[in-house]
């Protein structure tokens, strides 16, 4: 919008002004056309506004000092609101040239330049307008591609005001007589060309909306076909297969899916171009309560509802963007796309499924009390946390059930010795074909039998993923039923009185070495303490809130611990390489969030080799079960009244404490970092006798549907349910897939800001870390009091047991309000120094991003003052050379 005044502030003057000074009569008599002179009034303020934009590129230096951002796509972006500006130039001169007066040739031109302008504004939803304006086909340019139909408007918008402005200025060739005649002729004129540029550009939007009309300038080559869709490709014309594509696409589809539509559209394209005759793609256009719509439902494509406000009204519609392939191998079916970085993903991996039947996973999930298939009820599954998760896994995996009772069905069975009578032996049970990859989530709620089948199966080398979590988020009942945390790996499993044990309880038998999982630790190499969650400070979404469902009550949960450590961001920042670069599960990760994860490490004696895959940075530390899932605890210390002895009792803060206890409160592990580089998930692989091939990942709730909750409230796609399908192809084998899956754009950062940040973040860490330890220290020196006090008490031979009883009440008594009141005392000098410290913490933050900010304003108008002082200094120059020395003062 703000062309609207540029752009008319440099158009005004170009024929207004020659008309009002009578200069265009002596323009018009130079051994020129009008079409000459049309073009170099044109070339003219073209390059005024061309030098207009070139002055801010002065940004790109300071955005280059402090950033990392993708070059070519802020050469698109220059480019396409270069084109736009020439687009608006022409309809400014046409303004121009109707009006003697510079004022009224800008208003003018700022009248007919917003028509184009506002057009997005106005008309968003309205798609066969839309299209007619700049927003529309700006939008390409933004993201790093040069499309060839968005330069085509611009191209055809320009010529054909410009040809307007023809008409305009050569009025003066027409006889009096004949104006009516030839003003007719030239409508005609006007009219047709109008309708040949619209009908070229609906030609390069049709018949070129292929992904090869658009030039790619991303640092990702994110709309460049990938390798692995190439390999696919050839391989379908290699082996000579038929493959068929029918896409159903909505006819109309709202503006939010516009690209989504055009992109899928146009990589169908592609594979048709690209595959040649082995390649056939079908569009069927789908209309609602069409025959089509109910071909595509048969075909398993699913539409997805919308709503969106079109001029101010709300307008509900099914959107369908979905496809299925078939060959003479297979069928595979793509529901709906809804995200532009994978659509390439889908196409490509269920095209290889359709001519290669290993392409397809069968992935084994294991019932446990996680119940990540969803728990069993009735004879069906239910929905459960996971369904989201699930319905992404189906299009590229076969799910297997298995329950905990038929794990056994998969190790191979030794050969029972013959009978000492010479009776041949009974045959070996027969083995089950394994599945591809096995999957248990919350191994910690397997009974005995499962779990020793789970290790004899782990240690035979059998591809196995790991989830494990010390404290599940989604298990959690508030309202109505209000059990609190459940199913957690500390906690016993449900019992089968229980009216929910059909639901929540895996097996009736209890859990195998209460929950610890040690056997399969053991076996995998492994430390990871089932209670204790790892947390962060490090936070990329300063603003971000989290999200969590409405039967938790609108509040934080109070069964857990604070807010602040609930969400973990996983990424790389300062010196923390979060992601293992080097190992392809992990190397294409760019950011995830993870909800209370535990955190594991190599063991000491294990000869495994243990690749870790996600990892926490310095600014991170653990948090005990007790911290977690109750309000914090205190040890109080009571007398026993028949030894008249001090004794230490846990319980919570908020209990009746009474009179004969001092209570001693435990520091807040809020900031509390350790030396541990808390490992969030890891590959390990062994061989030999342990041939161990395992991922485990120490978080459940990262792909359960509470983490696409957030994933909505950030707006950001995270690479949470990427890890898993990475970790599933790549222990299947099949990681051709895998870089194109993780292919998306990188966040672009403010990198060397987010360092300066981040010393300034660890600084007051560190202080507000000494002060708590100053803090925990004090309250130490009086519990030492205290102690001293009691053993002299007790150590008094000439008190009876009622005086011992007595005085250590007493001097607990005293001792307990000496405590609580240098406790509030401490509390309230620790809270006034952290709050000193994050003030002066976002002091030092406000000061560099203002220092930033006005670097940046004060560096654009370099170059416009740089070229004045040039063009000063050659005017000045030019004047002294002519005149002469005499003259001269």
């Amino acid at each position: 919008q703000l062309l609207l005044f540029i752009i008319p502030a440099i158009t005004m003057s170009v024929w207004a002004e020659e008309k009002r000074q009578g200069t265009d009569s002596i323009l018009f008599t130079l051994p020129a056309s009008d079409f000459d002179i049309l073009l170099g009034k044109y070339l003219a303020v073209a390059a005024v506004y061309t030098v207009a934009l070139a002055f801010s590129l002065t940004q790109l230096i300071v955005l280059k000092l402090i950033g990392n951002p993708d070059w070519g796509v802020i050469a698109t972006t220059y480019l396409g609101y270069w084109l736009a500006g020439l687009a608006l130039l022409s309809i400014g001169m046409f303004a121009s040239s109707l009006t003697g007066s510079a004022t009224v040739a800008f208003v003018l031109g700022a009248l007919f330049c917003s028509i184009p302008v506002l057009i997005g504004q106005y008309f968003r939803g309205y798609v066969g307008v839309e299209r007619f304006g700049f927003d529309w086909n700006l939008s390409d340019f933004t993201i790093g591609l040069i499309p060839l139909v968005n330069v085509a408007y611009f191209v055809a918008l320009t010529v054909f005001m410009l040809y307007l402005n023809l008409i305009v200025i050569s009025k003066r060739h027409w006889s009096r007589g004949q104006q009516v005649s030839i003003g007719g002729q030239f409508l005609i004129r006007a009219a047709s060309l109008a309708v040949a540029l619209i009908a070229a550009v609906v030609i390069c939007n049709t018949a070129f909306s292929s992904l090869w009309t658009r030039a790619d300038l991303t640092d990702e080559k994110l709309f460049t076909l990938d390798k692995a869709t190439v390999e696919t490709l050839n391989k379908v014309k290699s082996e000579d297969r038929a493959v068929t594509i029918q896409a159903f696409v909505s006819r109309d589809v709202p503006r939010k899916f516009v690209n989504t539509r055009k992109q899928f559209v146009g990589l169908l394209r592609q594979f048709s171009e690209y595959g040649g005759g082995n390649v056939t793609v079908r569009f069927v256009d789908v209309t609602p309560n069409s025959q089509a719509a109910l071909d595509a439902r048969q075909s398993g494509v699913e539409p997805q509802d919308d709503r969106s406000d079109v001029g101010g009204r709300r307008i509900e519609q099914e959107v369908f963007l979905g496809a299925t392939i078939s060959s003479s191998l297979g069928d595979a079916t793509i529901p709906f796309v809804d995200n532009d970085s994978s659509i390439e993903y889908e196409l490509s991996r269920s095209l290889a499924t359709t001519i290669d039947k290993k392409q397809r996973v069968t992935l084994g999930i294991v019932d446990t009390d996680a119940h990540f298939g969803g728990p069993e009820f009735e004879g069906r599954r239910i929905d459960w946390a996971y369904n989201t998760t699930l319905d992404e896994l189906k299009k590229q995996c076969t799910l297997k059930y298995i329950s905990q009772n038929e794990l056994t069905d998969y190790i191979d069975a030794p050969t029972p010795p013959p009978a000492a009578d010479g009776t041949p032996p009974p045959p070996a049970r027969k083995t089950k074909k394994a599945p591809d990859v096995m999957l248990v989530a919350d191994p910690s709620s397997l009974d005995d039998a499962a779990m020793a089948a789970l290790v004899q199966y782990i240690e035979a080398g059998k591809p196995t993923i790991i989830l494990a979590d010390p404290l599940p988020f989604f298990w959690t009942f508030q309202n109505p039923v209000n059990l609190g945390v459940l199913n957690a790996p500390r906690q016993p499993r449900v019992s089968q009185q229980s009216p929910y044990a059909q639901i929540l309880s895996s097996s009736p038998m209890p859990k195998s070495d209460r929950g610890t999982a040690s056997k399969l630790l053991k076996a995998i190499g492994v430390d990871w303490d089932n209670g204790a969650a790892a947390w962060s400070m490090f936070n990329p979404h300063t603003s971000f809130k989290g999200e969590w469902p409405e039967y938790l009550g609108n509040g934080w949960p109070e069964y857990y611990g604070k807010y602040e450590k609930a969400f973990v961001f996983v990424r790389d920042h300062g010196e923390t390489e979060a992601f293992n670069r080097e190992d392809v599960i992990s190397s294409g990760l760019k950011e995830m969030l993870m909800l209370y994860p535990g955190s594991i490490r190599k063991s000491a004696d294990s000869q495994l080799d243990f690749q870790p895959l996600l990892r926490l940075g310095k600014d991170s530390g653990s948090t005990p079960w007790d911290s977690l899932t109750k309000t914090p605890m205190q040890r109080a210390r009571t007398i026993d009244p028949r030894t008249g002895q001090m004794k230490i009792e846990s319980q919570p803060a908020r209990s009746q404490i009474t009179n004969d206890s001092l209570i001693v409160m435990e520091p807040n592990p809020r900031t509390m970092f350790d030396d541990d580089e808390h490992i969030l998930a890891a590959r390990i692989s062994g061989s030999g006798e342990n041939a161990v091939n395992v991922v485990f990942i120490a978080d459940l709730d990262f792909v359960s549907d509470i983490a696409y909750m957030q994933e909505e409230s950030l707006e950001q796609k995270l690479d949470n349910l990427s890890l898993l399908q990475n970790s599933i192809e790549v222990l299947a084998g099949n990681d051709a897939f895998v870089a194109l899956r993780n292919r998306r754009a990188n966040p672009r950062t403010l990198v060397k800001l987010e360092t300066v940040f981040e010393a300034y973040r660890s600084g007051r860490i560190e202080q507000q870390q000494a002060a708590e330890k100053e803090m925990s220290d004090e309250l130490a020196v009086e519990q030492a009091k205290l102690d001293d006090a009691t053993k002299e008490i007790q150590a008094n031979e000439s008190l009876s047991f009622f005086q011992k009883l007595q005085r250590t009440s007493q001097e607990a008594s005293d001792a307990q309000r000496r405590f609580e009141m240098r406790s509030r005392t401490l509390e309230k000098k620790l809270q006034t120094q952290i709050s000193k410290l994050e003030t002066d913490e976002q002091n030092s933050i406000s000061s560099v991003e203002n220092w930033t900010r006005y670097a940046s304003i004060f560096t654009a108008p370099l170059p416009a003052l740089l070229l004045g002082f040039i063009v000063l200094w050659f005017r000045y120059f030019n004047e002294q050379k002519n005149i002469t020395p005499e003259r001269r003062v």
